[in-house]
Order: structure tokens, then sequence, then C-alpha cells
């Protein structure tokens, strides 16, 4: 495999962290030495993921290989696991932009499908929703909230951009339950059952993260990820702006906008169990 060489782009750091905004098709860190393309050999050695390391490195919060963007690291045990607590009481909060397939009917959706290992053989890696037609083994309630930012077109097909706030934190959460309501990221092998492989990348890209420690809560952005790809705006064609998103505080105020309840005047839609 070739090393990706994208930057990893430092977004914060201090004595207690480091924030990172992680390219797209890059692991995290690898076991084999031999593995270069790795955030760990970017930034550090590509040990530094192990206690045994001279200088280790925890990882507070995990990004899918394919998945962009804000990656959370604690430099001791002592703030990884004050940071862990926060995450697993869902203290904080996540936002992610991806673009999906087709143009949703609604406007604002909540996804309550339970998520597990999918059953179906050679699919191990994948993950799978629990819905009134199908089940998933060892399944765990999973919520995510989605909120339509923008409908065009990439390449003449119907996409739209959204902004995405995972309420749990299961594995694939985000791409499987994009994938349960009919809209698929855009370029998400796994999920279009390795069918959706013109796009040179998975959209989906770790935007935001607000981090409530109790010395000095960490409010992370990264630039907007899409519409300074090329690549993208070369098969991009707007059709409806529902928010304005391009810049940090127009982030911040959809970023808003989902974290409310309820928003008065928008098409709303439950995907959940009947």
């Amino acid at each position: 495999m070739s090393v990706n060489k994208m930057a990893v782009e430092k977004l914060f750091e201090s004595d207690d962290f480091l924030v990172v905004n992680k390219p797209y098709d890059m692991y995290i860190n690898s076991d084999d030495a031999n593995e270069k393309n790795t955030v760990t050999c970017h930034i550090a050695s590509h040990d530094s993921h192990l206690s045994t390391s001279s200088n280790p490195l925890y990882f507070v919060q995990r990004l899918d290989y394919s998945t962009s963007g804000v990656l959370c690291i604690a430099k001791n045990k002592t703030t990884a696991a004050s940071a862990g607590k926060l995450f697993e009481k869902r203290l904080t909060k996540k936002y992610y932009m991806a673009v999906i397939r087709g143009h949703p009917e609604f406007q604002l959706a909540e996804i309550r499908y339970a998520v597990g290992t999918d059953q179906t053989p050679h699919n191990s890696h994948r993950m799978s929703v629990v819905t009134n037609s199908t089940s998933a083994s060892n399944s765990r309630p999973a919520h995510t909230r989605l909120l339509v930012m923008e409908t065009g077109y990439y390449g003449g097909d119907p996409v739209a951009v959204v902004l995405l706030k995972p309420i749990t934190g299961r594995r694939h959460q985000l791409r499987v339950h994009c994938h349960a309501i009919g809209h698929t990221i855009l370029g998400d092998y796994t999920y279009s059952d390795r069918g959706d492989i013109a796009p040179h990348r998975m959209f989906l890209h770790a935007t935001r993260l607000v981090l409530p420690l109790q010395q000095k809560p960490l409010d992370i952005q990264t630039a907007e990820p899409f519409f300074n790809d090329p690549e993208f705006t070369g098969k991009w064609k707007s059709l409806k702006v529902f928010y304005k998103y391009r810049n940090k505080d127009e982030l911040v105020a959809a970023c808003n906008d989902i974290d409310r309840e309820y928003i008065i005047g928008v098409k709303y839609k439950d995907f959940s169990i009947q």
C-alpha cells in the first residue's frame, strides 16, 4: 500500500493533549512496523500507540481508515482517563459532515436503530442495524441526528451535504445509519456493497469536537473539508441551500440547531422500530 502523502495537520496542542486533522485513507496506528500510512508515523513513531513506547500516546477516540477529521490524542494516562470518562458519559459533542446519496425527503432526522455485527457470511467487518425487517448480533442501542444543509448533484447524481451528530458511539454508526435510511455516504465502499467506487474518497469528516474538560474545555473545529477539494468541486452542482456552513461561524450555527430537540418549521423524520 502506498503511503498517504497528505499531511497530518495539528489543530491544537497543550501539555496534555494533541488534536490533529486526520487525512482520509489513513490508519490511526498499526502493530505492523512496516505500515507507514498511519497518524502515529506522521506525528511520532510507529509504536507510539503502545504503552511500551518511549513516548506513548493515548487515543481517546477512533476514526475509521476512510474517515477524515478531528482526532483527539492524550499525552498521558491521567488525561486519557479523564477524557475517556467524558466520552463514556456522553458529555462530549461530536459533529461530522458527510455527503450522502440521494435527496432526503426530510431536513432533520432522528435515527434510533440499534447497531450490531452483520450476520451475513463474509461480512463480519460490517455492522448492521436492527429494524422491523433486519437483525444483527450483539446489537446495542444507537442514536444519530442528521441535518440536511444543502442538496445538489455529484457527477449528475443526486446527493446532499449533511451534518451528523452521533449521540451514541457505536462502530461504523454513522455509516450504517445513513445506509439504513437509504442514503449511503458517497464513496462508502463497504456499505454500498462494494459498488460506490467512482469517488476518490468516502465523504465523511469529523468536523468539530467539544470536550468539556474541567481545567479548560476544548472546542476544536477543522476547515470545511469538501469544497476545498477540486476533485469534489469539479463534479458538484448545488440545488438548494438550507444552511450556510462553509466557514466556522456558519457551521457552529448549524451545530446549535442540530443540538435542539426540535426546530420549528423544519420537516422532521423519526427512524426507529415502530
